[in-house]
């Protein structure tokens, strides 16, 4: 064979090592039935001719693909793409490569990503955003494959989340505690149960000293901002006689562009403002940022999930779907302060 004129296949690995196909991809598969002699001759000629098996095809021998499918909503957001770059990371050191598909909160993109995943034999599923429509997905997905949802949940899949109304409520104490009583929270104008969730928890313990926080509907960084539908001036809301002294965002990605928006308007932070984030990514304790934010313990949440997933997948964990809850905490930096 000319050296490098065309990728080796396993016709070629057996010509060099003078054994049949069959055993080569007995070699390739791990099988036990081969002599140790006729083995070593095989591995010599897969390392003089850089053989690599078909991945495809080797999945298809094994009955089951190695590959698992991660579907989160928005790439925009970094947590997601934190959060996906760990779970990448936790497969891989269990010998999974992953696919990704990122939906917006699409319904329909939801469906095509899991036919995708499905096409493609994806041998387990991580989901790590809520669905638009769960039960459809799970009518899809018909238990062909384990799945498991991290940092949202299910429950006829297997799920590892955080308490989220516990999040908003401590926001609302550490800047009630601070004395700020012109209260906000900002959310997407398509809330998903986390967001919803966050700020249950913010307005019911901004409700036990007595305030009723203003709820902003924004869709950063080009969105206008909007309350009860209708749309206003971030200066307005900022500003005036009785501004807004301390906002709430839904997640660090939304938090980061008021720091923006507060920035380009003249409106001083932490000395005027106080913002708080949540999901605690990493820009956000960067030192030109540097937001207090509720802090998800990735790391743990991706562990436990993978863990899950994998146990489903070689059937050390059956039965009916689990539901794990961590504890979240309040990581202060430099974005809050007293009132002005």
């Amino acid at each position: 064979m000319e050296r490098g004129s065309r990728p080796a296949t396993l016709t070629d690995v057996a010509l060099v090592a003078g054994v049949s196909p069959s055993t080569v991809s007995n070699v390739v598969r791990g099988s036990d039935v081969v002599a140790a002699r006729t083995r070593r001759r095989v591995l010599n000629a897969i390392a003089e001719l850089g053989y690599r098996p078909n991945a495809l095809a080797r999945h298809l021998l094994r009955g089951r693909a190695t590959t698992v499918g991660i579907i989160a909503r928005d790439l925009r957001n970094p947590f997601f793409a934190e959060m996906a770059s760990l779970v990448e990371r936790e497969v891989a050191g269990f010998g999974f490569a992953t696919m990704f598909c990122a939906t917006d909160g699409d319904p329909g993109r939801e469906e095509q990503a899991v036919d995708l995943l499905l096409e493609h034999r994806v041998t387990g599923l991580v989901i790590l955003s809520f669905l638009s429509r769960p039960e459809l997905i799970a009518t899809r997905i018909n238990d062909q494959i384990p799945v498991v949802f991290i940092a949202a949940e299910e429950a006829w899949a297997d799920s590892v989340t955080i308490d989220e109304h516990r999040g908003g409520e401590i926001v609302a104490r550490h800047l009630i505690e601070l004395g700020h009583r012109r209260l906000a929270f900002v959310g997407p104008r398509m809330p998903d149960r986390a967001d919803a969730r966050r700020l249950e928890g913010f307005l019911r313990a901004a409700a036990d000293t007595g305030l009723q926080p203003r709820v902003i509907a924004w869709d950063p960084p080009d969105g206008p901002p909007s309350v009860d539908g209708v749309r206003v001036d971030w200066r307005a809301i900022l500003g005036g006689d009785e501004p807004t002294t301390a906002v709430f965002a839904a997640n660090d990605y939304a938090a980061i562009d008021l720091l923006d928006v507060a920035d380009s308007i003249g409106v001083r932070v932490p000395e005027q403002l106080s913002v708080v984030g949540f999901d605690d990514v990493e820009m956000a304790g960067l030192r030109r940022i540097n937001l207090t934010t509720v802090n998800q313990p990735r790391d743990a949440l991706v562990r436990l999930g993978v863990g899950e997933l994998l146990g489903r997948i070689e059937g050390r964990i059956t039965g009916d779907p689990h539901a794990t809850m961590a504890s979240v905490a309040l990581t202060i930096r430099g974005s809050t302060a007293p009132p002005p």
